[in-house]
């Protein structure tokens, strides 16, 4: 932090610098809580207390003109964010990390209060650290995060010189590549980077072109974002990654349930998904999932396969049956018709299935979605 901005808080009233520490405390006792939950089990609505206990201290920061710890807390919301959306899962690592890295604004916090000043190479070490781990790929990030905490040993109690010493270390520090083929450690297996690999060998043998998947999955989100009572977002990450798993096991893939089919497409198409959530039944961390997957060809109406009806079906499994079949309606209007055009198209047939095939809720969702231009890209 830079002399200027230091000393334009020290010149705020210090009653006003008492009540920003206090708040910074009380967000600190907020974020133990939520990572003592998480640590247990997943909450969305944990991970959103989480994300606003890190925004309120960003905000604090800069209304008092700590643009260092600002910037840190920026980074550190940054990493929070990807957590809230699904694209990554929260690990106690992170929370132990995040945790260490709050401990470090507090002391240097309470020494501007107590000295007026401090290094700028405290904030330079905890900025340079939250980027390694925020910008680490997702199936690397614990061990990063375990690099980085290795890395920055001392600082808690050092001086400017032995934060000189880490930032040293962490300029060496090379964040891993993601090799697939090298399944993480068991006791910090990354469960839902696996499923990730596995559906990209599914996909590898499919006609679909490549990045597809990672645009469905998103679609999947962002309609699960509107939804008043989302899914859990790492129930319907892994229930999108083994949907299409069963096929690989069962001859004569069923990819498409019709409402009038044969007994026995009836009974293949039912092979299939109870191959497919069978893989997610073998730890119970997944039920849910499973759950989405077996309910992922049912109607609104009730005259799907496993004769389920409106609220019975789990709304995951409706979100990703309404972003599967706007894909094959995309697609098959795109053939000859402009993007704008295929997309009307596609909405027009999902409309026409609203009650019957998907649920009001979930069209009029997507409808928003569609309206409020979303989709992004070619979808």
């Amino acid at each position: 932090m830079t002399a200027p901005t230091i000393d334009t808080f020290k010149s705020l009233d210090l009653e006003l610098q008492r009540e920003f520490y206090s708040c910074f405390k009380e967000a600190m006792e907020e974020l133990e809580r939520c990572f003592s939950v998480l640590d247990q089990q997943y909450d969305q609505e944990v991970i959103n207390e989480m994300f606003r206990a890190v925004h309120s201290v960003k905000g604090n920061s800069q209304m008092v003109f700590l643009d260092g710890i600002a910037d840190v807390c920026h980074r550190l919301e940054d990493l929070v964010d990807q957590i809230r959306k699904g694209t990554c899962l929260y690990t106690p690592p992170q929370g132990e990390f995040m945790t260490f890295v709050f401990a470090r604004l507090e002391q240097l916090i309470a020494e501007v209060m107590s000295t007026g000043s401090t290094s700028d190479i405290h904030v330079e070490v905890l900025l340079k650290a939250v980027t390694h781990v925020c910008d680490a790929p997702m199936s690397m990030r614990d061990r990063v995060i375990q690099t980085t905490l290795e890395s920055l040993s001392g600082i808690l109690t050092g001086s400017s010189g032995s934060s000189t010493q880490v930032l040293e270390r962490l300029a060496q520090q090379v964040t891993p590549v993601e090799v697939e083929s090298i399944p993480a450690p068991k006791d910090r297996f990354d469960a839902l980077g696996f499923m990730a690999l596995v559906a990209k060998q599914v996909r590898g043998q499919s006609i679909q072109q490549p990045g597809d998947q990672d645009k469905l999955l998103g679609l999947c989100f962002k309609l699960n974002e509107l939804m008043a009572k989302p899914v859990a977002d790492d129930q319907l990450r892994a229930a999108f990654y083994f949907q299409a798993l069963g096929a690989r096991f069962v001859s004569s893939p069923v990819f498409d349930i019709p409402l009038r089919c044969e007994p026995w497409e009836k009974a293949k198409a039912l092979e299939q998904l109870t191959f497919a959530s069978g893989f997610l039944r073998l730890s119970d961390q997944w039920c849910e999932a499973a759950d989405i997957v077996e309910q992922s060809h049912e109607r609104y109406d009730g005259l799907g396969p496993l004769g389920l009806t409106a609220e019975q079906i789990n709304k995951g499994s409706m979100i990703i049956a309404l972003i599967r079949y706007y894909q094959q309606c995309f697609h098959k209007a795109k053939k000859d018709q402009k993007t704008k055009i295929a997309v009307s198209k596609a909405l027009g047939r999902i409309n026409s299935e609203k009650g019957y095939r998907f649920s009001p809720e979930v069209v009029t969702l997507f409808n928003q979605m569609v309206h409020g231009d979303l989709l992004g890209g070619s979808w």
